[in-house]
C-alpha cells in the first residue's frame, strides 16, 4: 500500500523498510509533479500579455536545439522538416491567440479550458523532445488548424449585423466545438505531464 505523503516522523524512522523509502521518494516526486500541474493550470489564467512572455523559450538557443536534435537521432534533413512543421504550428498558435484577444466569448472559453496555454506548453515539449513529434501529429496537424478555422468562423458570424435563428444556432454550435477542442488540447497536455510521472515510476528500481 503506497506510503502517505504526509506520514509522520515516527513512521519515517521506524516504518516501512527500504521498499517504503522508495515509495516515499516516488510519492514526493509525484507530489511535486502534481504541484507543477497545478501551477501550470494557474498560469493558464494569467492575462494574455503575461502568458505570451512565457511562450518564448529563451533558455535554449537555436544551436543548442539543433545539437539536441542530432543527439535524438535526427539527420540534417529530418531537422529541416521538423523545424518547418514546428514553424507552421507556431503560426497557428499565434493566430489563435490574436483571434482570442478579439472576442470576449473566446477569452471566456480559454479561462475555463486553458487550451491556448496548453498548446504553447505542448509546443515547447515537442521542441525539447523531438522524438515525440509523431505522437503529437493530431495536435499539430489537426487540432491547431481546426481551432484557427473555428475561431475565425465564430468571429465572422459575430460581426453580422442581422442575426437569424440559423446564425444564432451556428454560433452556439461553433462555440461548443471550440470549447470541446480547447478542452481536448488541455487534456492532451495534462496526459503528457502524467506520462512524465509514469516514466519516473518505471525508472525506480523496487528490487533494490
Amino acid at each position: 500500500m503506497p506510503v502517505s505523503l504526509f506520514m509522520n516522523h515516527q513512521d519515517m524512522m521506524f516504518g516501512y523498510g527500504h521498499l517504503g523509502i522508495v515509495n516515499v521518494i516516488f510519492g514526493l516526486v509525484l507530489f511535486f509533479l502534481i504541484i507543477k500541474m497545478i501551477i501550470g493550470i494557474s498560469f493558464m489564467r494569467k492575462n494574455p500579455d503575461e502568458r505570451e512572455e512565457g511562450y518564448k523559450d529563451k533558455g535554449m538557443s537555436k544551436k543548442e536545439n539543433i545539437e539536441r536534435y542530432h543527439e535524438a537521432g535526427l539527420s540534417d534533413t529530418d531537422i529541416k522538416i521538423f523545424r518547418e512543421n514546428l514553424s507552421e504550428a507556431k503560426e497557428n498558435i499565434k493566430t489563435w491567440e490574436k483571434l482570442l484577444k478579439k472576442e470576449d466569448d473566446l477569452q471566456v472559453v480559454e479561462s475555463v479550458t486553458g487550451g491556448l496555454e496548453a498548446s504553447k506548453q505542448t509546443f515547447k515539449y515537442i521542441v525539447q523532445n523531438p522524438q515525440e513529434l509523431t505522437k503529437q501529429n493530431e495536435f499539430l496537424y489537426k487540432d491547431l488548424p481546426n481551432m484557427v478555422k473555428l475561431s475565425e468562423k465564430f468571429i465572422e458570424m459575430k460581426k453580422q449585423s442581422v442575426r437569424t435563428e440559423e446564425i444564432n444556432r451556428d454560433l452556439d454550435e461553433t462555440l461548443l466545438l471550440i470549447k470541446t477542442l480547447s478542452h481536448s488540447i488541455s487534456k492532451n497536455y495534462h496526459e503528457i505531464l502524467m506520462d512524465d510521472v509514469n516514466v519516473i515510476k518505471h525508472q525506480v528500481d523496487f528490487d533494490k
